[in-house]
């Protein structure tokens, strides 16, 4: 039986998926890593399972931190899952075969700024798995460059004038989105940025009930996405021109790039999908009144899920309505 508050208080931060893509791995506000089969959950779609211990609806393992922190970010490199705490990038031993999250078997502590000490989140983890370097956006306003060969901080990115919500990298380029209202272009060999957006100054795209903070990036090679106070935005990346503003009802928190389409979410309970001109092509209903967290895979198993302020994880597995609502405790 679940404790109740964690019933109606869970909130998922952050996700990852195994790089195997057989598992889910969500983190939440009480300090702890949930983890969920991918295939369990992907087969249970196509056929009814009745014996409540092969539900693919609540988690394998409930692994809990020693720190008892909140987990901000995660990420899976290899065999290992790495958490984002307060000041620390931890790695914990992953074992698919006995389904297992071992312990800490190595930690990288961010210093952080003087006027940082106390708190720094690592409020985002993008790793890029072909250089093995993990970037960390943290609440000391600073992204920092962890090589995971050796575990040192290689370097570190500043510009950001407030706290860091969201990192997106490709092909060498890295995207930033604060709280200060602006969205950092950054060339991932030079800590000072190449390129600065600011969508709250855009007449079209400003909502200042809403704020000009900026809580989601994403990039790709050549188009990037953000938003947060300001409208959900399309913006060319050589040119730097916002091409299109989408009719996001709320403040957003993700975004992102899936086949052919745009997503996005945050305080509001569907997550909307767009072609790049601006046309919605879907919404999917979700459980959670706000959405902090969204991954997806196409293969071996194709899978979006959707997390936020609520126990409960959505998942589609077409990308186009909701499946399956994973429960991260027994009720």
């Amino acid at each position: 039986m679940a404790d109740i508050k964690k019933l109606f208080y869970t909130t998922i931060f952050s996700q990852t998926i195994s790089s195997d893509g057989k598992f889910l791995f969500c983190g939440s506000n009480f300090g702890e890593i949930l983890v969920f089969s991918i295939d369990r959950i992907t087969c249970s779609a196509e056929s009814s399972i009745t014996d409540p211990e092969k539900l693919p609806t609540v988690p394998l393992l409930v692994y809990s931190l020693p720190e008892k922190c909140q987990v901000y970010s995660l990420a899976f490199h290899k065999d290992f899952l790495i958490a984002g705490l307060n000041g620390e990038v931890c790695g914990y031993q992953w074992s698919s075969k006995n389904v297992t999250i071992g312990k800490k078997a190595w930690s990288v502590k961010l210093a952080g700024s003087v006027e940082h000490t106390d708190v720094n989140e690592v409020n985002y983890l993008w790793l890029d798995g072909e250089d093995e370097i993990l970037y960390a956006g943290c609440g000391d306003n600073i992204m920092y460059a962890i090589s995971l060969e050796d575990g040192r901080v290689v370097r570190q990115y500043q510009g950001h004038k407030d706290y860091i919500h969201c990192v997106s990298g490709c092909m060498g380029k890295i995207a930033t989105a604060s709280e200060d209202g602006s969205v950092l272009l950054w060339d991932s060999r030079q800590t000072k940025f190449t390129g600065k957006i600011e969508p709250h100054s855009n007449k079209l795209l400003h909502r200042p009930e809403y704020g000009k903070w900026q809580g989601t990036v994403s990039i790709t090679e050549d188009w990037l996405v953000c938003g947060g106070g300001p409208q959900f935005s399309l913006w060319h990346l050589r040119s730097l021109e916002c091409t299109t503003d989408f009719s996001f009802p709320s403040q957003l928190h993700v975004s992102g790039f899936i086949e052919d389409k745009i997503y996005a979410a945050g305080d509001c309970m569907n997550l909307y999908q767009y072609n790049f001109n601006g046309d919605v092509t879907a919404v999917i209903q979700i459980s959670a009144p706000a959405v902090y967290s969204v991954v997806h895979q196409t293969d071996p198993n194709k899978i979006m899920a959707i997390a936020g302020a609520s126990s409960q994880i959505d998942v589609c597995t077409n990308f186009s309505f909701r499946d399956i609502v994973l429960n991260t405790y027994k009720k």
